[in-house]
């Protein structure tokens, strides 16, 4: 059984070099795993060169719902520089720069995700997932298992559903919707007045902020989301759950949970019924973080992410 704790004497010594981000290139043809209707090119980033060891499996950062691939920007240099592992964020589908289409299950999510390690000539990688794409690498796992070095699953279950994330995401979906960026003629200006418009019904800043990040704009040179809005109101009953069929499937390989101790997405109570999918799993709760805990404590965060990988050598 593995056990992290947090040492407040452990410092990481971080280079003040910049890693440039790379893009990869490939001429691989895909054939979809699963049942999926449309696979979906997936945008992504790199830091750094790849790893020159071979055997070093890279690290795949997946964001939640609503958030984007730069939204690990910082982390992701970070983790580079210490691991020395490649490490990619990647835009899920119907986020960020990855195409629109129309469907968000967490099967479909998992194709997109095995497509990108076929583009990349990915062997086997870490997935480190945060709510939504927590549940997206838990998904990966269990169905692509020998694709999987290890699991890091940020403040979400597989088996129960935060009512903040059941109830409190609808009523802020629902309120982008109502968001008229017509009459805006710069960015700036879209996101002032959007923030004004939200801010009623969005009371946590880093959830604001993230939400703010997705006004851009698009190819026809008209503001508006990022994200496709309108399918991830649709299918929100598929991502706010964990698909049943996937309960049945075990992953054996190194798993850690990592939760927020004030928030309520990953209850202690569900331990038994993680280790039925994930029977190496360990859960630990980094002190006074709510569910953005790699935002809000990026330290302890990854001192915790780092002690996992260095077991696993």
């Amino acid at each position: 059984m593995l056990h992290f704790y947090f040492n407040k004497n452990l410092i990481f010594l971080i280079e003040s070099k910049f890693f440039p981000i790379l893009s990869y290139k490939s001429q691989v043809k895909i054939t979809p795993h699963y049942s999926v209707k449309t696979v979906a090119n997936l945008s992504y980033r790199i830091y750094g060169e790849a790893a020159k060891d071979g055997d070093q499996s890279p690290i795949l950062l997946l964001h939640g719902l609503l958030g984007c691939k730069k939204h690990w920007d910082s982390i992701g240099k970070t983790m580079m520089n210490v691991t020395k592992r490649s490490v990619l964020s990647v835009d899920l589908r119907n986020h960020g720069d990855s195409p629109h289409i129309n469907s968000h299950k967490y099967e479909d999510l998992t194709a997109d995700i095995l497509k990108l390690y076929e583009k990349l000539n990915i062997e086997k990688a870490y997935l480190v997932g945060h709510s939504m794409g927590g549940r997206a690498s838990m998904s990966v796992s269990l169905l692509a298992p020998p694709k999987v070095a290890g699991l890091l699953v940020i403040d979400i279950s597989p088996t129960s559903t935060a009512r903040d994330f059941s109830e409190g995401f609808p009523t802020i979906l629902a309120a982008m919707k109502k968001i008229n960026f017509k009459k805006h003629k710069s960015i700036k200006e879209a996101k002032e007045d959007t923030r004004k418009e939200l801010e009623s019904t969005i009371n946590n800043e880093l959830l604001l902020k993230a939400v703010l990040s997705n006004v851009k704009m698009k190819s026809d040179h008209t503001i508006g989301w990022a994200c496709n809005l309108d399918i991830l109101i649709r299918h929100f009953k598929y991502i706010s759950s964990f698909p049943k069929s996937l309960r049945k499937k075990t992953y054996y390989g190194p798993t850690l949970f990592i939760g927020g101790q004030l928030s309520d997405y990953l209850p202690p109570d569900d331990l038994p019924s993680i280790r039925e999918m994930f029977p190496r799993a360990v859960i630990t709760y980094i002190p006074q973080t709510g569910h953005n805990i790699h935002v809000e404590d990026p330290k302890t965060f990854l001192e915790l992410v780092i002690a996992f990988m260095k077991s696993q050598e």
